[in-house]
C-alpha cells in the first residue's frame, strides 16, 4: 500500500512529532485571530486513493485492493468481506452528523477537510502536548499509543517493513503510563491540568465560586458535555473534555448503561457502597485524580475502583522494585493509590482507587466473596476495551456471563461493537452458559470529541465513542 508507506516514512523522518504539531497549532491560532484563511493549515489524514463509492467508509490504495477486499476481504478477512459489510457501513456512516456536532460545540473542535479531528493540535493550542512531564496530559502518543514492546509490535504489524519503520517511535514516545505515580504525592489541579485557572475542572476547590453545586440540586441531569460544562461552570474554551471523557464515560456506564446507581440514591444517613472493577486500564493511570469526578457526581456514595491490566501490573512491579516510597510503591490491596472525599457542599462522595499488581489479567477468582478487595464487585467496566482485538477477553466474557455480573464497555467504533456482539453467543455457549437476550449498543454522549485520524477508514472512530452492555442481570 503505497499511500501507507509514504505516510509511515514521513512520520518516521519527523521525530519532533509533538513539537511540529504544537508549532502548527500556534500558526492556526495566529491565522484565526488575524482573520486570515486557515485552509493551508490542514492536519487531517490524506486519503491514499479513493473510498468505496457505496459506503465511503473504507479508503483504498488501489483499484486492485478494492476489488480484492470486496470479494475476499483484507484486514477483516476472518470476519467477512467488504461486500458483506458495505450495507452495514452505510448505516454507521450516518452517525457522523451526531459525532461532529459533539466536536464542533467546542471552539477548539476543528474539523479537518477529511472530517477528522487532530486532538494533538488541540492540545498544542494550550501547550499541553508532549510525552512525559505534561501533568495529566502525559501520554505515549504518536503511532504507538499503547505500551507495546518491540516484539509485540512485530506481531501486530504483519509487514516487517512497517514494523522497522515504527520501531524508532518507541524511543521517541517512551512514556510509561502512570509514571507520575512514582512520586510521593499526587499532582495538584494546577500542576496536573497545566491550563489557565479559568479552564481547570478542580477537585480541590480554591474558592466557593469554583465549586459546583451538589449535583442533585442542579436543574437537569448530567447527560452530555453541555450539561457537564454548565454544572461545572466551565467555558467550552476549556479542553477538559479531552481527558474527562474517561471518568465521565465510567459514570455513564455505571449510571445509564448498567443502572447500578443514581445520583439521587445516596443520603447523608444512608451512604451507598459501589465496588467496581476497571479491566484493561492503561492511559487512565496518567490521570487517576480526575476520577474524583465520580465522587462529585454521586453524592453520599463510597466508591471503590480496582484497576486491572498489563499496564497496571508493569507499573506496580517497577514501583515495588525501584520506587518503593512512591504512591504506586506503597499501594496494595488494602492501601489505595488514590483517595478523595468531595466537600460536604457537594455531597461528601468518596472514592478509593486500588491497583491490582499481582497479575496482568482479570480472573474469575475476582468474583469470589473472599477476594482481596472485599468481595464480589457490583460490576465491571472497560474503556476502549477492544474485546475483539485481544484473545484474553474471551475468558473474561465467559466468567462474567457465568456469574451474570454487570459489565459494560466503551469502544472506538460501532462497527467493532457489532462484530463483537455477534460472537458472544458462541463464546458463552462454550461454557454452557446462557447468552444475554440483548447487547445494547449506543452512542456515548461523553465520548472524547472528534473523529480519530485513521488512514484507511472513515467509519465513526472515536475514543470512548460507543457503549455496549456485555452483561446485565434481567430485572
Amino acid at each position: 500500500m503505497a499511500g501507507m508507506d509514504a505516510f509511515l516514512r514521513g512520520m518516521a523522518h519527523n521525530m519532533d512529532y509533538f513539537g511540529s504539531l504544537t508549532t502548527g497549532a500556534k500558526s492556526l491560532i495566529e491565522a484565526e485571530k488575524s482573520g486570515r484563511s486557515t485552509e493551508h493549515l490542514d492536519f487531517g489524514v490524506a486519503a491514499m486513493c479513493a473510498s468505496c463509492a457505496a459506503c465511503k467508509a473504507i479508503i483504498y490504495c488501489s483499484k486492485e485492493c478494492s476489488e480484492r477486499d470486496w470479494n475476499l476481504g483484507t484486514a477483516l478477512k476472518k470476519l467477512g468481506t467488504h461486500k458483506e459489510f458495505c450495507p452495514i457501513n452505510k448505516s454507521h456512516m450516518a452517525r457522523h452528523g451526531e459525532t461532529q456536532a459533539i466536536l464542533t460545540q467546542f471552539p477548539w473542535g476543528r474539523l479537518e477537510t477529511d472530517g477528522t479531528f487532530n486532538d494533538y493540535v488541540a492540545r498544542g493550542r494550550f501547550d499541553v502536548l508532549g510525552g512525559s512531564d505534561y501533568g495529566f496530559w502525559s501520554h505515549r502518543g504518536g503511532l504507538v499509543p499503547h505500551n507495546f514492546g518491540t516484539e509485540e509490535l512485530k506481531t501486530l504489524v504483519e509487514n516487517e517493513t512497517y514494523a522497522r519503520i515504527l520501531t524508532p517511535f518507541f524511543a521517541t514516545f517512551d512514556h510509561l503510563d502512570g509514571k507520575d505515580l512514582f512520586k510521593e504525592d499526587h499532582l495538584s489541579d494546577v500542576d496536573g491540568w497545566k491550563l489557565e485557572t479559568r479552564l481547570i475542572a478542580y477537585r480541590q476547590f480554591p474558592s466557593a465560586s469554583k465549586r459546583p453545586q451538589i449535583v442533585t440540586e442542579f436543574h437537569r441531569r448530567i447527560s452530555n458535555w453541555e450539561s457537564w460544562y454548565e454544572w461545572r461552570g466551565l467555558s467550552k474554551e476549556s479542553p477538559a473534555a479531552l481527558l474527562m471523557s474517561f471518568p465521565l464515560s465510567a459514570y455513564w456506564l455505571v449510571t445509564h448503561c448498567l443502572q447500578l446507581t443514581r445520583a439521587s440514591v445516596g443520603r447523608p444517613e444512608k451512604r451507598v457502597p459501589l465496588h467496581l472493577h476497571v479491566i484493561g486500564a492503561e492511559v487512565e493511570l496518567n490521570y487517576l485524580p480526575l476520577f474524583s469526578e465520580l465522587a462529585l457526581l454521586l453524592p453520599y456514595h463510597d466508591i471503590k475502583l480496582v484497576l486491572f491490566g498489563p499496564s497496571v501490573e508493569k507499573l506496580v512491579a517497577i514501583a515495588k522494585k525501584s520506587h518503593r516510597p512512591s504512591l504506586a510503591g506503597k499501594s496494595s490491596s488494602s492501601a489505595p493509590v488514590f483517595a478523595y472525599e468531595a466537600p460536604k457542599e457537594c455531597g461528601s462522595g468518596r472514592i478509593e482507587i486500588f491497583l491490582h499488581g499481582a497479575s496482568s489479567l482479570w480472573g474469575p477468582e475476582m468474583l469470589s466473596a473472599a477476594n482481596e478487595y472485599g468481595g464480589r464487585p457490583d460490576g465491571a467496566i472497560a474503556l476502549n476495551a477492544g474485546l475483539g482485538a485481544h484473545r484474553t477477553w474471551v475468558p473474561v466474557i465467559q466468567s462474567i456471563h457465568r456469574a451474570v455480573m454487570p459489565f459494560a464497555i466503551t469502544e472506538y467504533t460501532e462497527h467493532s461493537c457489532g462484530i463483537q456482539r455477534a460472537t458472544f453467543p458462541q463464546i458463552v455457549r462454550q461454557i454452557y452458559a446462557q447468552p444475554m437476550k440483548e447487547y445494547p449498543i449506543e452512542l456515548n454522549p461523553f465520548q472524547r470529541p472528534g473523529q480519530r485520524g485513521v488512514p484507511c477508514f472513515r467509519l465513526p472512530n472515536i475514543v470512548n465513542g460507543f457503549t455496549m452492555v456485555v452483561c446485565k442481570p434481567e430485572p
